[in-house]
């Protein structure tokens, strides 16, 4: 029970320094400490050239470097980092001091200091090990160092080195006490009516003016020219901020006006995936159908034609995309049923951009004479026409396999009516006629199914009308001929009764009444 205690312990605390929570220690000015009893003194680096040979008769002076981040605050919320270096040293007669540098390596900018000891513990120096503390390297927010530390002299092969990285504003002590860090605190509401934002900032420095903006987040976040300024004079500290659409990608973001501020980002849309798909645009002078992608999402991208079905759409051959800004086909037929079909990782959504539209487009209907099916086709445009039958042997799937050639190749002026007669082959169930486009790249079929044939020499229609008639006639024959049997039967039967009650009545006694 004690191990299991002490291992809930530990990954507590190290939940703790990985979420950032750590607290920097304060300190009230920058100084350097020696042991006590040693005197030292910061000095000015001078150059110290060539490095001396370790004398045989002692060991690397310098045993191990402690390094950490500190803080210094010279008011509430406006607090610097400094980088506090603690070495552990040995001394020995020949040791005079030890110099410290940090260099940079964002701007390999160097500081360098040097402690020199002015006594060594009342002469007794040899296997004496002390520390030595310096506490006064300035150092920045995710800053990333390299901490060398040499002996005075420098003794060759004696020098210690060791990275460092400095806490960055995810570390909550920093965010709330260094200037860079505070971004303030953010809310917001939605107003979808007028397409507006409204954010109220509060935790901010009062003393620096105040940025918000509406951005798109890919690998930065893109402004989308929705932009307010809070100047630190003004009491109020809420705004209103204009947007298009809500996009999952779309984050509101706050700084304050120091440079290379922390920038708060809210981004409280990240569900609202389905807007992603609309916008779809159509060009009719050029018939190009656009769909650009405001947010970083894989995708990809087809047309398709809806069927009958809901939520049933077949892809068009051809057509799909990969996307990664913009999406184009060119040469489109801006037909109600043709749509657009998004599909991520996940799920797929369809889009019918010309559904609420009212683009110029044909259509074929049916027209049945007593003796011949005939095929009518309208048009508001100008328009090659293929038309061919087809077998629709499952309906649910929408699909119909050509049979045949093609009956004909139309072409169609703008408000113009064909009528093509149909042939005997057309009426069958499971036949349509199909029509479709082919002066357009991405046209979609049209169907005409269930045709209906009356044709007077049909054979078929004929032999089942014989059929069903003999049928009749002979289940009238067969009724006449049982019920006159039963007539017959019944007839003798009752002549026989009549006979019997006759025979009775001639030998009954003659009745007296007195």
């Amino acid at each position: 029970m004690i191990v299991i205690h002490v291992i809930s312990v530990m990954v507590l605390c190290v939940t703790y320094l990985v979420c950032g929570r750590e607290r920097i220690e304060r300190i009230n000015q920058c100084e350097h400490q020696c042991s006590p009893g040693l005197e030292c003194t910061v000095k000015a680096v001078s150059e110290i050239g060539l490095c001396r040979r370790l004398p045989t008769s002692f060991s690397n002076p310098l045993k191990s470097a402690n390094i950490s981040t500190v803080m210094k605050c010279d008011r509430e919320r406006h607090c610097s980092l400094y980088l506090k270096v603690v070495a552990s040293v040995e001394l020995h007669e020949k040791l005079r001091g030890i110099e410290m540098c940090t260099v940079s390596s964002h701007t390999s900018k160097q500081q360098c200091t040097a402690i020199k000891f002015r006594n060594t513990l009342g002469g007794n120096h040899q296997d004496r090990q002390v520390y030595v503390q310096f506490n006064c390297f300035e150092v920045g927010v995710a800053q990333r160092l390299l901490v060398t530390i040499r002996t005075l002299p420098d003794f060759c092969g004696t020098a210690l080195f060791q990275e460092y990285a400095v806490q960055d504003c995810q570390n909550a002590d920093i965010r709330r006490n260094v200037p860079i860090c505070i971004a303030g605190k953010l809310n917001y509401a939605v107003d979808e009516k007028r397409k507006l934002l409204s954010v109220q900032v509060s935790e901010f420095l009062e003393d620096y003016d105040y940025h918000l903006r509406l951005c798109h987040k890919w690998y930065s976040c893109e402004s989308t020219g929705s932009y307010v300024k809070i100047d630190r004079e003004d009491l109020v500290n809420n705004v209103s901020l204009s947007y298009s659409r809500l996009l999952p990608c779309l984050c509101i973001e706050g700084w304050s006006s120091i440079p290379d501020a922390s920038r708060m980002q809210l981004c409280p849309f990240k569900n609202y995936t389905e807007e992603l798909w609309n916008g779809i645009t159509y060009n009719s002078e050029h018939r190009q159908l656009l769909w650009e992608l405001k947010c970083p999402v894989d995708v990809f991208v087809n047309l398709c034609w809806q069927t009958e079905q809901r939520n049933s759409c077949i892809d068009l051959s051809n057509s799909s995309q990969k996307v990664y800004k913009v999406v184009q086909y060119t040469d489109v037929e801006p037909h109600p049923r043709l749509c657009m079909k998004f599909t991520t990782g996940i799920s797929s959504s369809i889009r019918c951009p010309f559904a609420i539209r009212h683009d110029k487009v044909w259509n074929m209907s049916l027209n049945s004479a007593s003796d011949h099916q005939s095929l009518i086709i309208s048009s508001e445009i100008n328009a090659m026409i293929s038309l061919t039958l087809c077998n629709m042997s499952t309906f649910s799937t929408g699909l119909c396999s050509p049979i045949g050639d093609e009956l004909t190749m139309l072409h169609i002026g703008s408000s113009e009516q064909i009528t093509v007669n149909l042939p005997k082959e057309a009426c069958h169930p499971n036949i349509c006629v199909q029509g479709r486009r082919t002066d357009v790249k991405y046209s979609i079929p049209v169907l005409k199914c269930g045709l209906q044939c009356p044709f007077k020499n049909d054979k078929m229609t004929i032999f089942w009308i014989l059929t069903v008639s003999l049928v009749v006639l002979f289940l009238l024959i067969v009724a006449t001929l049982m019920g006159h049997v039963l007539l017959t039967v019944f007839h003798q039967r009752k002549g026989c009764i009549l006979n019997k009650q006759e025979k009775i009545q001639l030998f009954k006694p003659n009745t007296v009444y007195f």
